[in-house]
Order: structure tokens, then sequence, then C-alpha cells
């Protein structure tokens, strides 16, 4: 089989994401490997990591994810998952699941208000939550607490990228090295 590069610039987003979720871990127990925040853009931080990852385990340091070194990510992440008897990461937000915003009580509420009840208590500048699972004023007002820190426009709705923020810093604040 040709090893022909999988990742690029022009690639899918979510299967750069994909790549950047096993980087991030990777490095994390492998201090060699630059941490790398998934965003789905294949940049130079990406590049890098994966630069860092090919050198580390004698692969041609092209900085590319061909097949050869998408393979070795992906056995290194399960090697390092069962080695630390890590456990995996559920994914809560469902592919077909839309905006999350006032009103709504989807299961996913629930989750929504652990992340932003942790995170009140942790910082003082987000409102505190109630778990109920309804997005109720308080919920949304936690949400615009968050949308202000990170310089998003208050609408008080979560979409994928507030998402996304949301699940990176309660990560960040709840994963035990």
């Amino acid at each position: 089989m040709e090893n022909k590069i999988y990742f690029s610039y022009r690639d899918n987003p979510k299967n750069i994401y994909e790549l950047q979720t096993y980087l991030r871990f990777i490095s994390r127990y492998i201090r060699a490997i630059p941490d790398v925040k998934p965003d789905g853009i294949y940049g130079p931080e990406t590049e890098n990591s994966v630069r860092a990852f090919q050198q580390r385990f004698g692969l041609p340091a092209s900085g590319n994810a061909d097949f050869e070194t998408w393979t070795n990510i992906v056995e290194v992440y399960d090697d390092l998952v069962r080695t630390h008897k890590v456990l995996r990461p559920v994914h809560v937000y469902p592919v077909d699941i839309p905006n999350l915003k006032e009103g709504d009580d989807f299961e996913e509420i629930y989750v929504l208000q652990v992340m932003l009840s942790r995170l009140a208590k942790i910082f003082g500048n987000i409102h505190p939550v109630k778990i109920t699972g309804v997005f109720d004023s308080d919920t949304k007002k936690a949400v615009e607490d968050l949308e202000k820190y990170y310089n998003k426009e208050s609408k008080g709705i979560v979409d994928r990228e507030l998402w996304n923020i949301l699940a990176d810093v309660y990560s960040g604040f709840t994963y035990n090295d």
C-alpha cells in the first residue's frame, strides 16, 4: 500500500480533530510530544506534534500524518490507555442534537449543567446552576458568563464551538494526571 498523506490542510476537520485528540493524550505521558489543542485544523501546532511523534518513534519526520504515522499514533494511544488503565472519555453530544438553548430538556442538559456547576465552583465568574436537566434561566446565565469569559457573542445558546470550549476547560480541571 502506498504511504500517502492522510491529513493535510485540506482534509476533513473531524479526522484532524481525532488525530489531535490522540496526540494530546499521548503528550500527557510522553513529554517529547508537544501538546496540541484539538480544533480540527492541521496547523503548525499539529504539524510540530506529528513531527515530534515521528522523531520519537523512528518514522520519517515530515510532520504529515501518513498511513504509517496514523497507525503508530493509534497503537501508542491504545497502549497508553491499557498501560495506565485510563478511562476512555465518553462523548455525549450526539451528532443529531441541535444547539442547546433555554427551555430545552434533552438528557445532554444534565451533562451541560454538571460541567457548568463544577466550573462555577472553581471560578467565581460563572453563575451557579442546579442540575435539573432543564435549560433554565440559571443555566442560560452561566452560559452567558462562559461566552463573556471567552469573548464570544452573547447568545445564551450552546453551539458545538461553545460546547467544545466548555468540554476542554472542564476536562482541564478534572483530568487527574
